[in-house]
Protein backbone atom coordinates (compact mmCIF):
# COMPACT_ATOMS: atom_id res chain seq x y z
CA UNK A 1 0.00 0.00 0.00
CA UNK A 2 1.62 3.65 -0.93
CA UNK A 3 1.98 6.47 1.53
CA UNK A 4 -0.67 8.05 -0.78
CA UNK A 5 -3.43 5.38 0.13
CA UNK A 6 -2.31 5.33 3.67
CA UNK A 7 -2.56 9.61 4.22
CA UNK A 8 -5.80 9.14 2.98
CA UNK A 9 -6.78 6.48 4.79
CA UNK A 10 -5.65 8.12 7.92
CA UNK A 11 -6.80 11.30 6.68
CA UNK A 12 -10.93 9.14 6.84
CA UNK A 13 -10.67 7.69 9.93
CA UNK A 14 -9.55 11.31 11.76
CA UNK A 15 -12.61 12.67 9.88
CA UNK A 16 -14.83 10.10 11.52
CA UNK A 17 -12.92 11.00 15.16
CA UNK A 18 -14.21 14.33 14.82
CA UNK A 19 -17.41 13.90 13.43
CA UNK A 20 -18.10 11.64 16.17
CA UNK A 21 -16.30 13.66 18.77
CA UNK A 22 -18.43 16.65 17.74
CA UNK A 23 -21.86 14.86 17.60
CA UNK A 24 -21.01 14.03 21.37
CA UNK A 25 -19.89 17.22 22.25
CA UNK A 26 -23.25 19.14 20.50
CA UNK A 27 -25.41 16.30 22.71
CA UNK A 28 -23.96 17.10 25.84
CA UNK A 29 -24.03 20.85 24.86
CA UNK A 30 -27.59 20.79 24.26
CA UNK A 31 -28.37 18.53 27.49
CA UNK A 32 -26.90 20.90 29.86
CA UNK A 33 -28.46 23.75 28.26
CA UNK A 34 -31.48 22.10 28.61
CA UNK A 35 -30.62 21.78 32.33
CA UNK A 36 -29.40 25.49 32.35
CA UNK A 37 -33.11 26.59 31.14
CA UNK A 38 -34.80 24.37 33.76
CA UNK A 39 -32.87 26.17 36.37
CA UNK A 40 -33.00 29.48 35.64
CA UNK A 41 -36.66 29.43 34.11
CA UNK A 42 -37.65 29.74 37.82
CA UNK A 43 -35.91 32.35 38.97
CA UNK A 44 -36.97 34.52 35.55
CA UNK A 45 -40.63 33.67 35.96
CA UNK A 46 -41.53 36.12 38.88
CA UNK A 47 -40.13 39.20 36.60
CA UNK A 48 -43.00 38.43 34.13
CA UNK A 49 -45.53 39.17 36.89
CA UNK A 50 -44.61 41.41 39.43
CA UNK A 51 -44.05 44.57 37.47
CA UNK A 52 -47.62 44.13 35.77
CA UNK A 53 -50.66 45.28 37.11
CA UNK A 54 -53.35 43.00 38.15
CA UNK A 55 -55.50 43.48 34.56
CA UNK A 56 -52.30 42.89 32.58
CA UNK A 57 -51.55 39.21 34.05
CA UNK A 58 -54.95 38.75 33.46
CA UNK A 59 -54.95 39.11 29.89
CA UNK A 60 -51.69 38.89 28.70
CA UNK A 61 -50.03 36.63 31.88
CA UNK A 62 -46.88 35.03 29.97
CA UNK A 63 -45.72 38.75 28.04
CA UNK A 64 -43.21 41.05 29.39
CA UNK A 65 -44.71 43.88 31.24
CA UNK A 66 -45.22 46.95 29.32
CA UNK A 67 -44.51 49.56 32.31
CA UNK A 68 -42.43 49.06 35.11
CA UNK A 69 -45.22 49.01 38.46
CA UNK A 70 -43.38 49.32 41.60
CA UNK A 71 -46.18 49.55 43.86
CA UNK A 72 -46.29 45.74 43.66
CA UNK A 73 -42.87 45.73 45.82
CA UNK A 74 -44.78 48.47 48.34
CA UNK A 75 -47.97 46.72 48.29
CA UNK A 76 -46.28 42.93 49.10
CA UNK A 77 -44.48 44.27 51.77
CA UNK A 78 -47.24 45.80 53.76
CA UNK A 79 -49.92 43.17 52.94
CA UNK A 80 -47.52 39.94 53.70
CA UNK A 81 -45.83 41.95 56.69
CA UNK A 82 -42.37 41.03 55.12
CA UNK A 83 -40.65 43.17 57.72
CA UNK A 84 -41.66 40.90 60.51
CA UNK A 85 -40.99 37.84 57.89
CA UNK A 86 -37.56 38.96 56.93
CA UNK A 87 -36.71 39.58 60.73
CA UNK A 88 -37.95 35.92 62.25
CA UNK A 89 -36.32 34.45 58.91
CA UNK A 90 -32.98 36.30 59.90
CA UNK A 91 -33.40 34.89 63.89
CA UNK A 92 -34.13 31.67 62.61
CA UNK A 93 -31.16 31.17 60.40
CA UNK A 94 -28.66 33.16 62.65
CA UNK A 95 -29.86 30.62 65.38
CA UNK A 96 -29.50 27.48 62.96
CA UNK A 97 -25.52 28.86 62.27
CA UNK A 98 -24.63 29.23 65.72
CA UNK A 99 -26.41 25.74 67.24
CA UNK A 100 -24.63 24.00 64.11
CA UNK A 101 -21.53 24.57 63.18
CA UNK A 102 -19.82 24.80 66.67
CA UNK A 103 -20.69 21.25 68.03
CA UNK A 104 -19.76 19.77 64.26
CA UNK A 105 -16.28 21.54 63.97
CA UNK A 106 -15.76 19.90 67.89
CA UNK A 107 -17.11 16.53 66.53
CA UNK A 108 -15.28 17.03 63.36
CA UNK A 109 -12.40 17.64 64.86
CA UNK A 110 -12.22 14.87 68.20
CA UNK A 111 -13.00 12.00 65.16
CA UNK A 112 -10.79 13.34 62.63
CA UNK A 113 -7.46 13.17 65.60
CA UNK A 114 -8.91 11.38 68.31
CA UNK A 115 -9.17 7.96 66.96
CA UNK A 116 -10.06 4.88 68.91
CA UNK A 117 -13.14 2.45 69.45
CA UNK A 118 -15.19 5.00 71.27
CA UNK A 119 -15.00 7.84 68.76
CA UNK A 120 -15.62 5.07 65.60
CA UNK A 121 -19.02 3.88 67.44
CA UNK A 122 -19.99 7.88 68.40
CA UNK A 123 -19.05 8.51 64.46
CA UNK A 124 -21.30 6.03 62.88
CA UNK A 125 -23.71 6.58 65.59
CA UNK A 126 -24.06 10.16 64.44
CA UNK A 127 -23.88 9.54 61.09
CA UNK A 128 -27.50 7.55 61.52
CA UNK A 129 -29.18 10.57 62.09
CA UNK A 130 -27.69 11.88 58.32
CA UNK A 131 -29.68 9.05 56.70
CA UNK A 132 -33.10 9.98 58.72
CA UNK A 133 -35.09 12.55 56.83
CA UNK A 134 -37.10 14.98 58.28
CA UNK A 135 -40.29 14.04 57.15
CA UNK A 136 -39.75 10.53 59.19
CA UNK A 137 -39.95 12.33 62.37
CA UNK A 138 -42.31 15.14 62.08
CA UNK A 139 -44.97 13.31 64.50
CA UNK A 140 -42.54 12.62 67.01
CA UNK A 141 -40.64 16.01 66.76
CA UNK A 142 -44.15 17.86 67.11
CA UNK A 143 -44.96 16.13 70.00
CA UNK A 144 -41.80 16.43 72.21
CA UNK A 145 -41.63 19.92 71.08
CA UNK A 146 -45.03 20.33 72.36
CA UNK A 147 -43.44 17.98 75.69
CA UNK A 148 -41.06 20.56 75.93
CA UNK A 149 -42.96 23.69 75.23
CA UNK A 150 -40.89 24.32 72.01
CA UNK A 151 -43.45 24.54 69.59
CA UNK A 152 -43.90 27.80 68.29
CA UNK A 153 -41.28 29.35 69.30
CA UNK A 154 -38.07 30.35 66.84
CA UNK A 155 -35.88 28.65 69.20
CA UNK A 156 -37.74 25.31 68.85
CA UNK A 157 -37.43 25.78 65.26
CA UNK A 158 -33.60 26.48 64.53
CA UNK A 159 -32.60 24.02 66.99
CA UNK A 160 -34.38 20.25 64.86
CA UNK A 161 -32.47 22.10 61.66
CA UNK A 162 -29.08 21.92 63.60
CA UNK A 163 -29.81 18.66 64.90
CA UNK A 164 -30.69 17.40 61.51
CA UNK A 165 -27.70 19.70 59.93
CA UNK A 166 -24.93 18.14 62.79
CA UNK A 167 -24.12 14.79 61.38
CA UNK A 168 -23.34 15.89 57.49
CA UNK A 169 -20.95 18.82 58.91
CA UNK A 170 -19.27 16.63 61.01
CA UNK A 171 -18.54 14.65 58.15
CA UNK A 172 -17.45 17.58 56.36
CA UNK A 173 -15.02 18.53 58.85
CA UNK A 174 -13.94 15.39 59.63
CA UNK A 175 -12.54 14.80 56.22
CA UNK A 176 -11.00 18.45 56.65
CA UNK A 177 -9.37 17.98 59.94
CA UNK A 178 -8.30 14.69 58.93
CA UNK A 179 -6.07 15.84 56.18
CA UNK A 180 -4.11 18.40 57.75
CA UNK A 181 -0.79 17.76 58.96
CA UNK A 182 -0.14 15.89 62.08
CA UNK A 183 3.00 17.81 62.48
CA UNK A 184 0.69 20.85 62.76
CA UNK A 185 -0.75 19.44 66.28
CA UNK A 186 2.87 17.97 67.69
CA UNK A 187 4.43 21.49 67.43
CA UNK A 188 1.58 23.12 68.98
CA UNK A 189 1.64 20.49 71.88
CA UNK A 190 5.56 21.14 71.83
CA UNK A 191 5.16 25.02 72.21
CA UNK A 192 2.71 23.98 75.28
CA UNK A 193 -0.56 24.18 73.74
CA UNK A 194 -3.25 22.44 75.14
CA UNK A 195 -6.14 20.30 73.27
CA UNK A 196 -8.20 23.37 73.54
CA UNK A 197 -5.51 25.95 72.29
CA UNK A 198 -4.44 23.20 69.47
CA UNK A 199 -7.81 23.39 68.21
CA UNK A 200 -9.13 27.21 68.42
CA UNK A 201 -5.45 28.30 67.57
CA UNK A 202 -4.33 26.20 65.18
CA UNK A 203 -6.95 23.53 63.54
CA UNK A 204 -9.69 25.34 63.26
CA UNK A 205 -8.29 28.45 61.47
CA UNK A 206 -7.02 25.69 58.55
CA UNK A 207 -10.39 24.61 58.25
CA UNK A 208 -11.99 28.02 57.56
CA UNK A 209 -12.99 26.78 53.50
CA UNK A 210 -15.41 24.28 55.37
CA UNK A 211 -16.48 26.93 57.91
CA UNK A 212 -17.35 29.19 55.09
CA UNK A 213 -19.21 26.41 53.05
CA UNK A 214 -20.83 25.35 56.09
CA UNK A 215 -21.85 29.00 57.10
CA UNK A 216 -23.43 30.10 53.67
CA UNK A 217 -25.34 26.67 53.17
CA UNK A 218 -26.59 26.53 56.57
CA UNK A 219 -28.07 29.96 56.11
CA UNK A 220 -29.45 29.31 52.84
CA UNK A 221 -31.07 25.86 54.09
CA UNK A 222 -32.53 27.58 57.00
CA UNK A 223 -33.60 30.81 54.89
CA UNK A 224 -35.61 28.57 52.48
CA UNK A 225 -37.28 26.23 55.26
CA UNK A 226 -40.88 25.55 54.67
CA UNK A 227 -41.41 21.98 56.14
CA UNK A 228 -40.22 22.70 59.48
CA UNK A 229 -41.92 26.00 59.53
CA UNK A 230 -45.27 24.48 58.78
CA UNK A 231 -45.10 22.09 61.20
CA UNK A 232 -43.71 23.75 64.22
CA UNK A 233 -44.80 27.04 63.98
CA UNK A 234 -48.29 28.54 64.61
CA UNK A 235 -48.94 32.22 65.36
CA UNK A 236 -48.65 34.58 62.79
CA UNK A 237 -45.87 36.84 64.98
CA UNK A 238 -43.68 34.08 64.04
CA UNK A 239 -44.24 32.94 60.39
CA UNK A 240 -40.79 33.12 58.54
CA UNK A 241 -40.58 34.46 55.16
CA UNK A 242 -41.69 31.42 53.31
CA UNK A 243 -44.84 31.00 55.49
CA UNK A 244 -46.08 34.17 55.31
CA UNK A 245 -45.59 34.37 51.14
CA UNK A 246 -47.31 31.02 50.98
CA UNK A 247 -50.39 32.25 53.39
CA UNK A 248 -50.89 34.99 51.01
CA UNK A 249 -50.87 32.71 48.01
CA UNK A 250 -53.51 30.31 49.61
CA UNK A 251 -55.51 33.25 50.61
CA UNK A 252 -55.71 35.10 47.70
CA UNK A 253 -54.91 32.10 45.00
CA UNK A 254 -53.81 33.83 41.75
CA UNK A 255 -55.99 36.92 41.90
CA UNK A 256 -53.11 38.58 43.56
CA UNK A 257 -50.40 37.05 41.14
CA UNK A 258 -47.89 40.21 40.95
CA UNK A 259 -48.20 41.30 44.43
CA UNK A 260 -47.54 37.36 45.65
CA UNK A 261 -44.63 37.26 42.82
CA UNK A 262 -43.26 40.72 44.10
CA UNK A 263 -43.14 39.44 47.69
CA UNK A 264 -41.40 35.83 46.17
CA UNK A 265 -38.71 37.79 44.26
CA UNK A 266 -37.79 40.10 47.61
CA UNK A 267 -38.01 36.27 50.17
CA UNK A 268 -35.32 34.95 47.56
CA UNK A 269 -33.38 38.01 47.06
CA UNK A 270 -31.13 37.47 50.40
CA UNK A 271 -29.89 34.12 49.66
CA UNK A 272 -29.41 34.27 45.67
CA UNK A 273 -27.42 37.38 46.79
CA UNK A 274 -25.54 35.48 49.28
CA UNK A 275 -24.84 32.97 46.77
CA UNK A 276 -23.23 35.01 44.20
CA UNK A 277 -20.89 36.32 46.66
CA UNK A 278 -20.25 33.08 48.34
CA UNK A 279 -20.41 30.76 45.61
CA UNK A 280 -16.13 30.82 45.14
CA UNK A 281 -16.17 29.14 48.59
CA UNK A 282 -18.44 27.27 48.23
CA UNK A 283 -17.22 25.70 45.15
CA UNK A 284 -13.17 26.10 47.45
CA UNK A 285 -14.80 24.55 50.16
CA UNK A 286 -16.32 21.87 48.14
CA UNK A 287 -12.82 20.96 46.48
CA UNK A 288 -10.73 20.75 49.68
CA UNK A 289 -13.45 18.09 51.62
CA UNK A 290 -13.53 16.22 48.24
CA UNK A 291 -9.84 15.20 49.36
CA UNK A 292 -9.68 11.42 50.40
CA UNK A 293 -8.14 10.33 53.73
Amino acid sequence: MSQAENAAIVKRGSKAIRIRHGGSEIFATSVLVFLAAVVIFPLIMPFMFVFKTQLEFSYHPWAWPKAIMWDNFINSWNAVRIDQGLKNTFLVSIGAIIATLPPSALAGYIFARYKSKVTEFAFYAIMVGFFVPAQMVLIPLYKMEVGWKLNDTLYGLFLPMAAFGIPFWSLIYRSFFANLPNELSEAARIDGAGHGGTFFRIMLPLANPATILALILVFIGAWSDYLLSLILLASQKNFTMQLRVASYLTAYGADRMPKYASAAVISAAPTVILYIIGHRWIIKGTLAGAVKE
